[in-house]
């Protein structure tokens, strides 16, 4: 169903990149992620890739932190609005919420140290509906009206680092 995932935040001067991790990590199992780095200036950004069957398993936290908080409808709206032209899903996170744990979408790219910015890619650009159904489901009084199943990945289709 997914084929990539590409987490991109910058560390700005007055950060900690260690928290600045830690807030990513937060939301995201880093370990299946390559990570990339690139000085620009004052600024460092990072990128975390993940490809392959991990993609699908890398929104695990992000999928059950939605439930836990009760925000799937807005997720729902944020994520629907983000598709892009070439069929991908991309929406901001707030960097400080996702160091407390917690997931706030910074619509608008509007966050105060910058967002974190996500992109997922469906294996097929005609799938992203089923990435949206599965990751934020149409709810009745914030309750899902159905569930798409998290998807299973057998033990030989990680690629563990």
């Amino acid at each position: 169903m997914i084929s990539r995932v590409i987490l991109t935040t910058y560390v700005y001067p007055t950060e900690d990149e260690e928290k600045v991790r830690k807030a990513v990590g937060n939301l995201f199992d880093l370990e299946m992620f390559e990570e990339r780095e690139e000085e620009m200036g004052d600024l460092k950004r990072l990128e975390f890739v993940c490809e392959g069957p991990q993609a699908r398993l890398s929104l695990g936290r992000i999928y059950e932190l939605l439930r836990e908080q009760q925000i799937l409808d807005a997720a729902r709206r944020v994520l629907r609005e983000g598709v892009t032209a070439e069929g991908s899903i991309l929406f901001h996170l707030n960097k400080q919420v996702a160091f407390a744990g917690s997931v706030s979408f910074a619509e608008g790219g509007e966050s105060p140290l910058g967002p974190i910015v996500v992109e997922v890619f469906p294996e097929r650009p005609e799938d992203v509906e089923k990435v949206i159904d599965w990751l934020a489901p149409e709810t009745i009084d914030g309750k899902p009206i159905y569930e798409v199943k998290r998807p299973r990945v057998r033990e030989e289709e990680l690629e563990w680092r």
